[in-house]
């Protein structure tokens, strides 16, 4: 059964508010004992994992595949952290908690896309114009993994990818989560983080094929990028839920 607008309306705020009023409690549970945590607790803490979310597959399948690796974990367009916190989540469950991770995101939302951005008759998706996915808080999420635990584990780098990236010098990874949409800023990200992923590490993308009808430019600049590189695209998930990733050889 639909449900009307106007019951959207009423019953999504009130939703939101009891999730709100119940959620210090839930992360107090969670830092007690995470492996204990049910798959829609998680949920209603914002934490990705498979028992609900089955596009996590190809990041639990880098986590799971990269435990013996040297290197950070970082994603490039955190949003609100699901991902991250899903990662991190996943990393804790194997007793990997000393693996540090680091988010990128403006938390102002996307740059102006460029024209490779642009669908065939030359006009933008609504998802992919300037600003969008700016209701995020840098300070929102900060605050969320300090009562997750996750204050030492964590970092967060607030800022564009080309200004923030340099920021990280000579750090290495052992996976890497692209999920910035727009084909600059893959570009910005596969230049300075493929050379920074060691042998046998994830490079995960969130947006390809099954994500070219907002965004043609992602997959305009992964195919562009890895035309001259050895590896080549594998994908992981179930149909809608698929995403592609390489293995640094």
């Amino acid at each position: 059964m639909t449900m009307s607008p106007q019951w959207r309306s009423l019953i999504i705020p009130l939703a939101r508010r009891a999730r709100e009023a119940v959620w210090p409690a839930l992360a107090k549970q969670y830092r007690a004992n995470p492996s204990k945590v049910s798959g829609f607790r998680l949920k209603a803490l914002g934490i990705a994992d498979l028992s609900y979310r089955p596009n996590f597959a190809a990041l639990a399948n880098a986590i799971d595949h990269t435990l013996n690796l040297d290197g950070s974990v970082i994603e490039c367009g955190v949003f609100r952290g699901g991902t991250l916190l899903g990662m991190a989540h996943r990393l804790a469950l194997h007793g990997r908690g000393d693996v540090g991770l680091i988010g990128c995101d403006s938390f102002q939302g996307f740059p102006a896309p460029t024209e490779e951005d642009a669908l065939e008759d030359g006009t933008f998706h609504e998802r992919a114009l300037q600003g969008v996915y700016s209701d995020t808080s840098c300070e929102a999420l900060w605050a969320r993994l300090c009562a997750l635990g996750y204050a030492k584990n964590i970092k967060l780098v607030r800022g564009f990818f080309s200004d923030t990236l340099p920021s990280l010098g000579d750090l290495r990874f052992r996976l890497v989560h692209l999920d910035c949409d727009l084909y600059e800023s893959y570009v910005t990200c596969l230049n300075f983080l493929y050379p920074r992923l060691v042998s046998g590490g994830y490079m995960v993308f969130d947006e390809y094929d099954l994500a070219a009808a907002a965004y043609p430019g992602a997959q305009k600049a992964i195919d562009h990028f890895l035309a001259d590189k050895p590896e080549k695209l594998e994908r992981r998930g179930d149909g809608p839920h698929t995403r592609c990733f390489i293995v640094k050889r």
